[in-house]
């Protein structure tokens, strides 16, 4: 059976960057930044920490996968508020976010997460676009990048999942057409989809939707980011689906098959 760890730890280490070095945070400039930007920033801040429970759920659905057995986001974030005079108690932060989810099938956990990121990478994109201050406007491209990186990586793992046993892309097709049906006021994120959920135990549980509604208004911005979840789906199904409406008779002719 073919690893696929070696080919992508090489290919994330070429895209690399510094938290030292990368990001300017001598440039700050506070004035252009408004309190309720701060106050998002510092929700967007802790839900990164919860990277820690994301991690968990792989080494868990995964424990007996070899080949797929960071808290980086969360400290860049950290370190900009941090200049911004913010300060943090990680000792205090990190239980108040402690959930054990249940046991779940892999494959979907696995699923989830690639849309996740997707999802995730379209949102901090928006954020960067909309930043009002140079540097926060870096720091949100600059992860929005890693957010995609690490989607590839999954479809690397979806493929992989598909060519080993075709029984289970009915699996994968069920929760991608799931995790695409979602709105600005409900929206399916790994760490807002569980009751409770990390967010859900935020100070406030509802900056996203608030965030989503003023950079992202409309019920189509989703666009470019269902594109290429489909694209992966059409590839991993051998149909071509250019709608997530295409989701579900893809579901039902795989189930008969």
């Amino acid at each position: 059976m073919t690893m696929l760890y070696n080919e992508l730890f090489d290919r994330l280490e070429r895209a690399r960057w510094q938290l030292q070095t990368d990001i300017p945070f001598d440039d700050i400039d506070r004035s252009k930044l408004s309190d309720q930007w701060v106050h998002d920033l510092r929700q967007i801040c802790l839900t990164e920490l919860s990277a820690l429970y994301a991690t968990e759920m792989f080494l868990r659905d995964f424990y007996a996968d070899i080949d797929f057995c960071s808290f980086k986001h969360y400290l860049t974030l950290r370190r900009y508020l941090e200049h911004l005079g913010q300060t943090f108690d990680d000792e205090r932060e990190l239980p108040r976010l402690r959930l054990t989810f249940a046991e779940g099938p892999a494959i979907e956990t696995l699923t989830m997460h690639f849309v996740g990121e997707q999802r995730l990478a379209h949102w901090y994109t928006a954020f960067s676009n909309n930043a009002p201050e140079p540097v926060l406007g870096l720091i949100f491209k600059t992860l929005a990048a890693d957010e995609l990186r690490h989607a590839a990586c999954y479809a690397s793992y979806l493929r992989k999942a598909v060519n080993n046993r075709p029984e289970c892309l009915p699996d994968i097709l069920r929760m991608a057409l799931w995790m695409l049906r979602t709105t600005n006021d409900a929206p399916k994120h790994p760490t807002m989809i569980t009751e409770p959920s990390v967010v859900s135990m935020l100070e406030d549980p509802e900056y996203t939707s608030r965030m989503l509604n003023m950079y992202l208004p409309g019920r189509d911005h989703e666009g470019p980011m269902q594109r290429r979840v489909l694209a992966l789906m059409s590839e991993l199904s051998g149909e071509r689906l250019e709608k997530v409406k295409d989701l579900l008779p893809m579901i039902r002719s795989t189930q008969v098959a």
